[in-house]
């Protein structure tokens, strides 16, 4: 089995609001998954002084930063951001997506994280010597798989 490093200059995320047709979402900066799982005590007289805990519920969490790309109106390109500009535009806090996690842009062939969940936050952000930019917050609301 050959086994391949991944840079940060190739990876990709993809959402979509009904689960069926994905987009990939436009000047990806960088995206990030953390899974967690909760635990509890099971520690009884019998396990000789040492605590011992069971898995619970397992949960994660994502977030992407995007810079926010504007379509400048030039019809005579086939620009495939135009429908990720819109539908950044109107994704609202509170809101279920499908989203996938790929850690390379390969994304026919290589790795992803996949799940459903719940837009928790929206940054907007712009300095006078930055680029305009989107911060998304996401609370997993399904299996990562």
């Amino acid at each position: 089995m050959a086994r391949i490093t991944k840079n940060g200059t190739g990876g990709a995320v993809k959402i979509s609001a009904d689960g069926s047709t994905y987009e990939t979402i436009a000047e990806i900066r960088s995206w990030s998954v953390d899974e967690s799982a909760d635990t509890v005590e099971d520690t009884n007289m019998g396990s000789d002084g040492v605590r011992s805990y069971k898995t619970t519920h397992k949960t994660w969490s994502g977030s992407a930063d995007i810079y926010i790309a504007f379509n400048d109106g030039d019809t005579s390109e086939q620009l495939t951001e135009e429908d990720n500009v819109a539908a950044l535009a109107s994704m609202t806090v509170g809101t279920t997506y499908f989203f996938k996690f790929y850690p390379d842009d390969s994304t026919a062939s290589f790795e992803s994280y996949n799940g459903t969940g719940i837009v928790t936050g929206i940054s907007r952000s712009q300095a006078h010597d930055g680029m305009a930019e989107m911060s998304i917050t996401i609370q997993g609301n399904s299996a990562l798989t």
